[in-house]
């Protein structure tokens, strides 16, 4: 009768237990230590597979000098940051180590604090999943480390094996009172639990309620979610979501004041219904697509330009409803008062200020100006940009006239304060644009780096007008999209699990934990269903782990570029690059000149069998940027 060895097993669930701990946090980590847990890994098992282990004297001042390298750049805005890398690094380590009672311990308590770690930035059903599983193997692995500590060479038999398992499972099952308790506080519980403990770093997309281009050279794209709106798909160009409108001046900056005394706006058009979901934060200002006619489920106050908020912030998991007019003008009965709405900052540059007043001359009519200036933006072929924006004491002129490069705050404030200099009252409105439509959920994903601003003018008889000046950019991003593959079944999952949790008061869960009750006392599985579900479970865990990683596993800096620059270039030509043909086809038939320069370039390094020189590399970086900057 075969028999299996203990030790074998005890390093395999090591692994997986590791990997467990792992993965979670791998979004979040450091190259240095994304990279070196996989490899450590594989260097784990081949030498358990020899029978070896590296010696505590090359580990030990390894561990110290990683220790040193990561406290070096610590700060406490980085306390979270680090102190991840740290735990999966000393983690890797320890799997490279020798493997006694002790060590094993050593690796699964790692293991988990490194997802406990990851709990730092989210906690979601998944976070759940990988943490059941987790004390599963972890469970088995304590009762088979006491056989370990008693004979390291024993062997089970696959009756004993069954044992064993039989006395492991019955650890989670003893602690069944505790997850009971902790059923009662989890849905109380805000994630990310230690949010706070991470600081800003550098300006980031998001909502924000000032806005003064030039403050920073660049935007950091953040791509967490915001909000989940259900209801139905809608075109791409409706998708505008409305959160707060900027009225005026704090020295050079766009900021909301007082608004002024007027009869609220009349919407007119068909309503669009939402039931919308934020995330947590500390904002106030209930989003909801342009533009929101009422809100309900939430205690708010309503301006009457069209912006609600909420009379505490949204630091709790709520829901509320929104009815919208899209695209309509909104009409202001009896006028607005104009002198607010034309009032500009003290000082403003000379060119701007003369293209004011062409603008402004006799003889023309609020609508001729404005179509003359949406031709003076077009024909200064602006690019759209995050990166290497105008800054200075007259980042508008530099945008303008000079570097000719910025994002949609550049855009709108240059437009909005262009319209009051050629006496036409405007405003900037806030929030987001885009949305990523889950089919699987019938709702739309809107995510921080989706934030804009746009501009809204003021036409007699009309009212406000809508205007998106960075729709006249070159390279202008589109935001609109749909969910697909993995992911969206994935955000499906998180977002029912958040659905169940709002306003789950106890009522609620003593309610369902009596239902569940009752129709468990009726449930029969079939023999043995349990005991072939966790073996399936058990063998399946590897494979997945290995598999998931083989797929993560990262490429060289000269796939990751040729990877790019093909994402690039089906999106400059759409349905025109498949990836089944060769590179010096694709540059033939497509007729690029940038494409024709990378493929000469890379082919040149790459079809020659030697790596691209840091000069090259730098090249084709920038011919990806420029492919990305004329997407149509």
């Amino acid at each position: 009768m075969a028999k299996l060895k203990i030790e074998k097993l005890l390093n395999l669930l090591a692994g997986c237990i590791a990997l467990l701990g792992y993965l979670p946090l791998q979004p979040y980590l450091d190259p240095l230590p994304s990279y070196f847990f996989p490899a450590s890994l594989l260097i784990a098992f081949y030498l358990q597979r020899s029978g070896r282990a590296l010696p505590a004297r090359l580990l030990t001042p390894l561990s110290i000098a990683l220790f040193l390298y990561y406290a070096a750049g610590f700060s406490m805005d980085r306390l979270v940051p680090v102190t991840g890398d740290l735990l999966v690094l000393f983690l890797a380590v320890r799997l490279l180590g020798e493997r006694s009672g002790r060590h094993y311990l050593q690796a699964f308590a790692l293991s988990l604090f490194c997802l406990a770690a990851s709990s730092l930035y989210e906690i979601s059903a998944v976070f759940l999943l990988y943490l059941l599983l987790l004390l599963l193997l972890l469970a088995v692995s304590l009762v088979l480390i006491t056989f370990h500590a008693q004979d390291p060479a024993i062997s089970l038999t696959p009756e004993q094996g069954k044992r064993v398992l039989s006395v492991s499972l019955f650890i989670p099952v003893a602690s069944l009172p505790i997850l009971l308790v902790l059923f009662v506080l989890l849905p109380r519980t805000q994630y990310p639990l230690w949010h706070f403990l991470n600081g800003a770093a550098g300006k980031k997309t998001g909502l924000s309620d000032s806005i003064q281009p030039g403050e920073t050279a660049s935007v950091t794209e953040v791509k967490g979610a915001v909000l989940r709106a259900v209801t139905g798909k809608l075109p791409e160009e409706k998708l505008y979501w409305r959160g707060i409108v900027l009225n005026g001046f704090r020295g050079n900056s766009w900021v909301r004041l007082p608004v002024p005394e007027e009869l609220p706006p009349v919407q007119r058009g068909s309503a669009v219904v939402q039931e919308i979901y934020p995330e947590r934060s500390q904002n106030s200002y209930l989003l909801a697509l342009n533009t929101p006619r009422s809100i309900t489920g939430v205690r708010h106050d309503e301006a009457n330009d069209a912006v609600f908020i909420s009379r505490r912030p949204l630091d709790r998991k709520v829901k509320y409803v929104a009815t919208s007019v899209l695209g309509g003008a909104l009409e202001v009965k009896r006028g607005i008062d104009r002198d607010f709405y034309l009032q500009l900052p003290a000082t403003l540059p000379e060119r701007m200020l003369a293209k004011g007043r062409e603008l402004a001359r006799a003889g023309l009519d609020p609508r001729e100006r404005m179509k003359l200036l949406e031709g003076f933006f077009r024909n200064q072929r602006i690019t759209y940009a995050n990166t290497d924006l105008p800054v200075g004491p007259q980042p508008l002129d530099s945008f303008l006239f000079d570097k000719r490069r910025g994002n949609c705050e550049y855009f709108a404030s240059s437009y909005a304060t262009l319209l009051r200099l050629a006496g036409i009252p405007s405003r900037l409105v806030g929030g987001y644009r885009g949305g990523s439509y889950n089919d699987m959920g019938g709702y739309y994903l809107v995510t921080e780096d989706m934030a804009h601003v746009w501009v809204e003018a003021y036409l007699d008889g009309a009212g406000w007008q809508t205007i998106d000046p960075s729709a006249w950019a070159v390279g202008a991003a589109r935001r609109g999209a749909a969910a697909r593959g993995l992911s969206m079944y994935v955000d499906a999952v998180s977002f029912y699990w958040d659905k169940a949790v709002v306003s789950y008061d106890l009522d609620k869960q003593i309610a369902l934990v009596r239902r569940a009750g009752n129709k468990a006392r009726d449930l029969r599985l079939p023999d043995g269903f349990v005991r072939g579900a966790l073996v399936l479970l058990f063998l399946a865990l590897p494979a997945a782990g290995i598999g998931y990683w083989l797929r993560k596993r990262p490429a060289s800096r000269e796939e990751r570029v040729l990877r790019s620059m093909l994402r690039a270039a089906r999106k400059r030509y759409p349905g025109e690059v498949s990836g089944e043909e060769g590179l010096f086809e694709l540059s033939v038939r497509l007729g690029d000149p940038r494409i024709r320069e990378f493929t000469a370039i890379y082919g040149a390094a790459v079809y020659r069998d030697r790596p691209l020189r840091r000069e090259e590399l730098a090249r084709l970086k920038e011919i990806v940027r420029e492919l990305r900057q004329h997407d149509p």
